[in-house]
């Protein structure tokens, strides 16, 4: 085989596919021996008070539910929310006493969680899981029967079937499942979004990721396939505003206009403080993702300039609708090349990307296909390679190299998303000139 020829794009997916089982397979019976935190046994408390600077919020003596804490799982700052509010309590928890985490959602998801959460803890958090990965798992599955059919490709249902259930071994929607975290849920709006797409519902299209947005702003980035005149996509717009808007009016009606406007006062703050300077590798969590880290303070002008190429795009989009797949790809890896606040949790996301245009790269063949399976790998096993930068191997690495900046680049996940990012961009260029 000629050095220039590309690797097979089947083994390229089987790879794929193959880590991401391996991973199920690790996780699941770490999960099954007790080993993962998240599964720990006995490592429930319950308690009838919430500490308040304000006063203790507690649970009334008649009632069957208690506060419960398990850290470091988010599950429990989602429960406490509305064990909180069944109590009389305020919605948000900003002081964040010991043992207690914050909950910084839009008001109105306040009732999913509550939904979930009528049968207990323990229940509550099976249901939670189970309704994640059944998000991932006919996201996926969305994804690719919606994308195969329209390039005129089609797999059998068996096939589309283990891909998706493959799926749900990427790393960082594992990281989701694992705390509690609601990525899965987003995922499966990103593919109701894009299957409205291909089916010219855009008003439905523009609803499915206004409820993603509801529970993180940025997730409303893939909206920007809407806005164009053509064929009526504008009304994907619509919809998500009229949505939105609608979401705000409920919100106001069940919570009243002060905690509505805390919520916005929250993600102000948040806004303005990601805006910070990354501090040394010593104060990384596992889950960071730093793109621009050796920039410092200055990493903001280089995030901002990973606008303007996409801006091109977007502009050939508008005027000539072209370069949808590249378009809907940049809008998800903005996320990650131009704020500072996105961590391994929100990678989960970029899944969405990787099976839209891995439909056509594979389609395509060639180097596109392995350049794409080369950015998966790289997201897929950046969780494991932080563990060992600044996880259960960070003491013997920093006593190893002193805590020398270069391991800094020890972050497979950016240079995943930055050869994504670089291949969207070429795919797009070709899309523009017409090149097959």
């Amino acid at each position: 085989m000629s050095i220039l020829q590309s690797p097979s794009r089947r083994t390229i997916l089987l790879i794929c596919l193959s880590l991401c089982i391996l991973n199920i397979l690790l996780v699941g019976v770490l999960a099954g021996t007790g080993t993962l935190k998240t599964t720990e046994t006995g490592d429930i408390q319950y308690t009838t008070t919430q500490i308040s600077p304000e006063g203790d919020i507690t649970v009334p003596p008649e009632a069957d539910y208690r506060y419960a804490i398990e850290r470091p799982t988010d599950t429990d700052a989602f429960y406490n929310m509305v064990i909180r509010v069944w109590s009389g309590g305020p919605l948000y928890n900003t002081w964040q006493p010991d043992n207690i985490q914050e909950f910084h959602y839009f008001p109105v998801t306040y009732y999913f969680f509550a939904a979930v959460s009528q049968f207990g803890y323990v229940a509550y958090k099976f249901l939670l899981l189970g309704l994640s990965l059944l998000a991932t798992g006919l996201g996926t599955y969305l994804f690719l029967d919606t994308e195969a059919a329209y390039v005129d490709f089609h797999p059998s249902k068996r096939t589309l079937t283990g891909i998706s259930v493959a799926s749900l071994g990427f790393t960082p929607m594992v990281a989701n499942f694992k705390v509690g975290q609601i990525t899965p849920f987003a995922y499966l709006c990103a593919a109701v979004a894009w299957w409205s797409y291909r089916r010219s519902l855009y008003a439905g299209g523009g609803t499915a990721i206004a409820l993603a947005t509801l529970v993180k702003p940025y997730w409303a980035a893939p909206t920007m396939v809407f806005a164009s005149l053509d064929n009526n996509r504008w009304r994907g717009i619509l919809g998500f505003g009229f949505t939105i808007m609608a979401a705000n009016a409920l919100s106001v009606a069940t919570f009243g206009f002060d905690t509505t406007a805390e919520y916005y006062g929250i993600i102000v703050d948040t806004l303005l403080g990601s805006s910070k300077s990354i501090g040394p590798v010593t104060t990384w969590g596992v889950e960071a993702l730093n793109v621009f880290w050796f920039l410092g303070e200055y990493a903001v002008f280089a995030r901002l300039l990973t606008i303007v190429p996409v801006v091109w795009v977007f502009v050939h989009y508008v005027r000539r609708n072209e370069a949808d797949i590249a378009l809907y790809a940049l809008s998800i890896l903005l996320l990650f090349t131009v704020l500072g606040s996105t961590t391994l949790i929100d990678l989960g996301l970029v899944l969405a990307a990787f099976v839209v245009f891995g439909v056509h790269a594979f389609r395509a063949g060639g180097w596109s296909f392995a350049i794409l399976g080369g950015a998966f790998v790289l997201t897929h096993v950046h969780t494991y390679v932080m563990e060992v930068v600044v996880g259960s191997g960070h003491a013997n690495l920093v006593g190893l190299l002193n805590a020398h900046p270069a391991l800094t680049l020890l972050q497979p996940g950016v240079y995943g998303v930055l050869a994504f990012y670089a291949l969207a961009l070429w795919w797009a260029r070709r899309a523009v000139s017409g090149t097959p």
